[in-house]
């Protein structure tokens, strides 16, 4: 019975060997990975050191306040992860890459740290940007297409067709009407010559403000080689009038919203003017102003804010604050003297629009608002003159030609006034436009 007991300790020793051994080496894997790692053994590093002397001081000030912060906690993903993406906010992409990259470390599982750190790399490491991308997607849940969209245009700026092709079908399949993905199939047909198919693919992709511009980039493109020159016509006319795409990506805009400091505060206030939001514009510029007491630009913008709420007597004063502190600004002397303009103040105009031309002189609606400063009869002359001056200068300014034909019909030239307004109507003119053209040429047919 010993025996057998003997024989079948060792048969049982024979078939738990290689478990054995690979336990113990996995544990010796595991035990010097633990040793070696700094997060996981030993003192955390320090977070890394950013020098912010010649930076706007309330950036510094929030570089600062997110160190203090891993300092606090250096353990803390989150502080470190948070650090990287307020120096990624501002540019600082190699300090940047470091924090994402101990984040990652300290939260492997977490998708962003990755993702965050392959927006860090793309400008400067495309190819290492691809990898984190993808260990990034593979990590976030499959409705999240953002990361995605953005390892495939990765993908297809490293001419990688096929794998681009591939993630944007995918986000398709669970996305159908995706502006991104329709964007992206467009880019990879006419990367294979495929014109007529990445037309098709771009009709989902010009109607969203995440992709219209880009789409209608790449139309005016495809429809020039195709030789569709009414389409093409089309198209840079509605390149024209687009603002900049605001991508669909709500980690992006996570990094968007952390820039602070005087351009960024500007930037964000000249979004809500034109988004309606002139007071809540109109506030950050107060504080930006209180900031940066010094900041022509600041001032300017904070004019128009002021202007948009109809407190014209407020914008004229803060503009020519702006003049005073930057008299070279060809946009602040126009504005400047537009408001004047409008308050009936001609007089005080018309230096901020010489002064605009001084500076550009091919600019026409310089040259048009000069013209007007100059109305009146011991003044027509050199009116009409700036008035012609716009026009060579941009030959579509319906209303240089209006307002030259008022002043030739007031300095009894006719049959001259008819045909500055007749020309005007051959640039088919807005309605509303259009309307006073043909008021002004009733009167000069008039016997």
């Amino acid at each position: 019975m010993k025996r057998k007991h003997s024989s079948q300790s060792a048969s049982g020793l024979r078939r738990w060997l290689p478990w054995l051994v690979a336990s113990l080496a996995l544990a010796a894997v595991l035990g010097a990975f633990l040793g070696s790692h700094p997060f996981l053994s030993g003192p955390a590093p320090s977070p890394t050191t950013v020098n912010t002397n010649d930076f706007d001081p309330v950036i510094a000030a929030a570089i600062g306040e997110a160190r203090e912060a891993v300092l606090r906690d250096p353990r803390s993903a989150e502080a470190r992860g948070r650090m990287g993406m307020v120096l990624l906010a501002h540019e600082v992409r190699a300090e940047a890459r470091e924090c994402f990259a101990q984040a990652s470390a300290l939260a492997p599982s977490n998708p962003r740290w990755p993702y965050f750190l392959g927006l860090a790399q793309l400008p400067d490491y495309p190819a290492a940007a691809v990898t984190n991308f993808d260990r990034a997607v593979r990590l976030f849940p499959e409705s999240e297409s953002a990361p995605r969209l953005r390892l495939a245009d990765t993908l297809l700026s490293l001419g990688r067709i096929e794998e681009a092709e591939a993630h944007y079908q995918r986000v398709r399949q669970r996305e159908p009407n995706s502006a991104g993905a329709a964007l992206g199939l467009g880019k990879v047909a006419q990367a294979r010559d495929h014109t007529m198919e990445a037309v098709n693919f771009l009709a989902g992709a010009v109607q969203d403000p995440s992709t219209r511009r880009a789409a209608y980039r790449l139309l005016l493109n495809l429809n020039q080689r195709l030789g569709r020159t009414n389409e093409a016509d089309q198209s840079a006319r509605a390149l024209a009038e687009l603002p900049n795409d605001k991508p669909a990506d709500p980690f992006l805009s996570e990094i968007e919203q952390l820039k602070t400091g005087e351009q960024a505060w500007i930037d964000l206030a000249d979004e809500w003017i034109k988004a309606g939001r002139a007071a809540d514009a109109a506030r950050l510029l107060e504080k930006t102003v209180q900031a940066y007491p010094k900041s022509d630009h600041a001032m300017f913008f904070l004019g128009r804010a002021r202007l948009r709420l109809g407190d014209a007597a407020g914008a004229e004063a803060i503009l020519a604050r702006s003049v005073e502190l930057a008299p070279g600004s060809v946009e602040a002397q126009m504005q400047l003297g537009v408001v004047r303009l409008s308050r009936g103040h001609a007089q005080q105009a018309r230096p901020c629009f010489r002064a605009a031309i001084q500076a550009k002189p091919n600019l026409a609606e310089a040259w048009y608002n000069l013209g007007l400063t100059l109305g009146g009869e011991a003044n027509r002359a050199e009116s009409m003159a700036a008035f012609r001056e716009a026009i060579r200068l941009k030959p579509n300014l319906v209303e240089a030609y209006l307002a030259l034909a008022v002043a030739l019909r007031l300095d009894g030239q006719k049959p001259a006034a008819a045909n500055e307004l007749r020309r005007a109507l051959d640039l088919q003119p807005e309605e509303a436009l259009r309307q006073k053209v043909l008021d002004q040429l009733k009167l000069v047919e008039q016997p």
